[in-house]
């Protein structure tokens, strides 16, 4: 029996919810600019190397009289906004999905009840375990995805440094104890445990993108190790 996860609940073992077919997965759209030009043969292309948001529509079904969890399945579903989506078949992946069409349940004998969940997804799968990988030196780091990956970096160590990847050098000042490099935010703060304060002013470079393949990673300087949460990506 399929099911899925949402917002750390489980549809099936929290709310007797299952997946009544296997959702059909689209591929994203790549977002790709075309542009007539008088007399010039086929088009130019404006590749923004960026993807499109996908929507996967979900058929369930719920044994028995579900009136009493209606309210209840609602809630969750509408009021967890944008969170983890796994299903029971794909495993290792997640998507970060939302919930985007109202739920009508259309209820047959009081046996059985059919319904159809839409979920806004971002483009990507992602890894479920995105544990971060501590580096106590330079290392090879090998992106199993299928596209690059805009990971979150804490550089720990004292004074100036420099981290490079892939020879793409960020450099930093004044680092305490640690900083925070976050390349889908391209933002740099430091994480106190109740507050982000931040740190862009003192650092230089581009924020580090992890590439299909090896990827070569070093520091330097008053930089002492790193802890990589790489963020995957499949298509």
């Amino acid at each position: 029996m399929l099911s899925f996860t949402f917002g750390g609940k489980d549809s099936f073992q929290d709310f007797g919810i299952y997946v009544a077919t296997r959702p059909h997965i689209p591929s994203p759209e790549r977002r790709v600019t075309y542009i007539e030009v008088p007399g010039m043969d086929s088009r130019l292309r404006r590749d923004e190397d960026t993807y499109s948001d996908i929507t996967l529509s979900v058929e369930c079904s719920f044994l028995g009289d579900p009136s009493t969890k209606i309210s209840a399945i609602k809630g969750w579903l509408l009021g967890a906004g944008e969170a983890d989506l796994t299903f029971s078949h794909i495993s290792g992946r997640k998507y970060l999905a939302q919930v985007v069409n109202s739920i009508d349940f259309e209820i047959v004998l009081r046996i059985t009840s059919h319904f159809v969940i839409m979920f806004n997804c971002q483009p990507f799968q992602y890894a479920t375990a995105n544990t971060p990988i501590s580096v106590s030196e330079n290392m090879i780091l090998t992106n199993p995805g299928t596209l690059k990956s805009l990971p979150i970096i804490k550089v720990n160590g004292s004074g100036t440094g420099a981290l490079s990847v892939n020879g793409s050098v960020v450099s930093f000042s004044g680092i305490d104890e640690s900083v925070i490099l976050n390349s889908k935010l391209q933002e740099t703060y430091k994480d106190t445990g109740t507050a982000l304060v931040s740190k862009n002013s003192t650092k230089t470079g581009e924020y580090p993108i992890l590439l299909l393949g090896d990827n070569t990673i070093s520091f330097s300087g008053g930089i002492t190790s790193l802890e990589i949460t790489p963020n995957w990506r499949w298509l």
